[in-house]
C-alpha cells in the first residue's frame, strides 16, 4: 500500500511539474547538466522537444560516445533555430579530425543568437589551430567571453557593447593590434585577463580602457625580445602582473587607489644586477614604480624586489604616500633596503614580511626609523622559511640573530604598533623577544603557527 501511495505521489508531483509553463521549466532545466536536460525528453510528449529551448549549453565532446555523435548532435540543435533561445553556452572541443568550416558554422549559429555568456575551450590534440569566426566580433548582448587556445584575425569592426568580463587564455592573435582592438572596442569591460601562450606573436600588450575595473596578466613566453606591457586604465582598481619575459611595463594611468600585485623582472638576468649604465632600463623603472605611487595595497614578489633593491642604489624610490597595506619577500640579504623601502611608505598600516633566506647573522643598518613607524604603523608580521615551510628540509635552520634584530626594530621604534605576528620559526627566542622594551604600550607579539 506504502509503495502505491508512493507511486501516486510521484504521478501527481510530475502531473504538478508538466503544468508549468514552458519558459519557467526551461528555466528550471538551465540549471541541470545539459546531458540531464535531454534525458527529460523520454518523460512524455510533452517533454520530448522541451530541452531545445533550454538557454544554457554545456557540452564537453569528450562526453560523447564518438566524435560522429558529438557532431550529429551539434548539427541538430544549431543548426535548427533552437540556438536562438541561448544565453549560454560552453563548449570544450577535443574531436580527432578539426573541421573548420563545421566549427565556425556552430560558433555562427550561436553568436547570432541572444548569447551572453561564451565559453569555448580548444583542447584538440597536437595544438591544431581552432579559428574563431568574425561573428565573435558582432555579440551584441555577449557579457561574458572565454576563450582559451583558440585564434583571432583581426576584426573588420568590433561591437561588443556589454562585454564586462574577458578571459584570453593560451589565445593567438594575427598582430598586436588584434588584442587592442578588441579591448579598447569592450566600452563596459570591467574585468581583464590574459594568460600568454608561450608562441604567441604579440610585442606589445596594449590595455587601453577607460571602464576596466581588473586586470590580470600571467605571461608564460620562453624568450625574451623587447616585449612591452602598457596600461592606460584610469578607473583600474586591481591589477596583478605576474610576467617575467616581458621587458618594459609602461603605467600611463591605473585608479588613484588601486590594489596591486608585481612579479616582474624587467629582462633583468637573473642573479644578475642591474646595470648602472642602462639609462633606458633605469627610467622605465622610475616611470613604472611612479605609476604605481598612488595604489592602496601592494605585493611584490622577491624577483621583483631584487630588481628595486638595485635600482634604490641608484635613484630614491617615490613615495607611495597612500599605501596602506604591503607585502614583500626578501631574498638572500636584500633586507639591507628594508628602512629605505618601509621610508617610502609613510602612511602605511599593515606590512607582511617574508624572508626567503635569513641569515644566522648579519651586519644590517637598521637604524633609520621610517615616518610610518611614528604614527601609522600597527599591524606587523615577519616569516622566514624556516620553521614549517617545506624548503627547511633542504637547508638547517638559521636566522636567531637576525630573527632578534628584525623583532627589536619593529618593538622599539613603532610608536602605534598593535600586533606583531612571528612565524613559529621565531618561537626559539620568543622569552627574549617578550622582554624587548615596546615603544607602543598596547602592543601584543604573537605567534602565528
Amino acid at each position: 500500500m506504502d509503495g502505491e501511495t508512493s507511486v501516486k505521489e510521484n504521478q501527481r508531483n510530475f502531473d504538478m511539474l508538466s503544468n508549468l509553463p514552458d519558459s519557467l521549466l526551461c528555466k528550471i532545466l538551465s540549471d541541470v547538466s545539459t546531458k540531464e536536460s535531454v534525458c527529460t525528453s523520454v518523460l512524455s510528449k510533452r517533454w520530448r522537444n522541451l530541452w531545445l529551448s533550454v538557454p544554457c549549453l554545456n557540452l564537453d565532446s569528450k562526453k560523447f560516445r564518438d566524435d560522429d555523435v558529438f557532431v550529429s548532435f551539434m548539427d541538430r540543435f544549431l543548426c535548427s533555430g533552437n540556438e536562438q533561445h541561448l544565453e549560454r553556452f560552453k563548449l570544450i572541443y577535443e574531436v580527432s579530425e578539426h573541421d573548420e568550416s563545421r566549427f565556425k558554422s556552430w560558433i555562427d549559429a550561436v553568436t547570432g543568437s541572444r548569447i551572453r555568456h561564451l565559453i569555448v575551450r580548444n583542447e584538440v590534440d597536437d595544438g591544431e589551430l581552432v579559428e574563431m569566426p568574425p561573428s565573435l566580433y558582432s555579440c551584441e548582448r555577449l557579457v561574458n567571453l572565454n576563450l582559451y587556445r583558440v585564434f583571432l584575425e583581426h576584426p573588420e569592426s568590433v561591437s561588443l557593447p556589454c562585454v564586462k568580463f574577458m578571459h584570453l587564455d593560451m589565445v593567438l592573435y594575427d598582430g598586436d593590434s588584434t588584442l587592442e582592438t578588441l579591448i579598447s572596442s569592450c566600452p563596459v569591460l570591467e574585468e581583464l585577463t590574459i594568460s600568454r601562450d608561450p608562441n604567441d606573436s604579440l610585442e606589445a600588450v596594449c590595455v587601453r580602457s577607460q571602464s576596466l575595473k581588473s586586470f590580470k596578466i600571467d605571461c608564460e613566453r620562453y624568450e625574451i625580445d623587447g616585449h612591452v606591457v602598457a596600461i592606460d586604465a584610469p578607473r583600474l582598481e586591481y591589477m596583478t602582473l605576474s610576467d617575467h619575459m616581458s621587458e618594459n611595463f609602461i603605467i600611463h594611468s591605473i585608479g588613484p587607489s588601486a590594489v596591486v600585485d608585481i612579479d616582474v623582472i624587467f629582462n633583468v638576468e637573473y642573479c644578475e644586477p642591474l646595470e648602472s649604465d642602462d639609462f633606458s632600463k633605469i627610467t622605465m623603472l622610475r616611470k613604472f614604480l611612479t605609476g604605481l605611487s598612488t595604489v592602496i595595497e601592494m605585493t611584490i614578489s622577491a624577483d621583483t624586489l631584487n630588481v628595486i633593491h638595485d635600482y634604490s642604489e641608484m635613484e630614491q624610490l617615490p613615495k607611495f604616500s597612500n599605501l596602506s597595506y604591503l607585502e614583500v619577500c626578501f631574498q638572500d640579504t636584500k633586507w639591507e633596503m628594508l628602512p629605505a623601502l618601509l621610508e617610502s611608505c609613510p602612511n602605511l598600516y599593515s606590512v607582511l614580511l617574508e624572508f626567503e633566506c635569513l641569515p644566522e647573522t648579519e651586519q644590517v643598518d637598521l637604524s633609520l626609523v621610517p615616518h610610518c613607524f611614528q604614527s601609522s604603523l600597527e599591524f606587523v608580521q615577519l616569516k622566514t622559511v624556516d620553521g614549517e615551510d617545506i624548503r627547511e628540509k633542504e637547508r638547517p635552520p638559521r636566522g636567531t640573530s637576525s630573527k632578534m634584530k628584525l623583532a627589536k626594530y619593529f618593538i622599539e621604534n613603532c610608536a602605534a604598533l598593535q600586533k606583531l605576528f612571528l612565524r613559529q620559526s621565531f618561537c626559539t627566542i620568543s622569552n627574549q623577544i617578550n622582554s624587548i622594551p615596546r615603544r607602543s604600550t598596547g602592543c601584543e607579539v604573537v605567534m602565528d603557527d
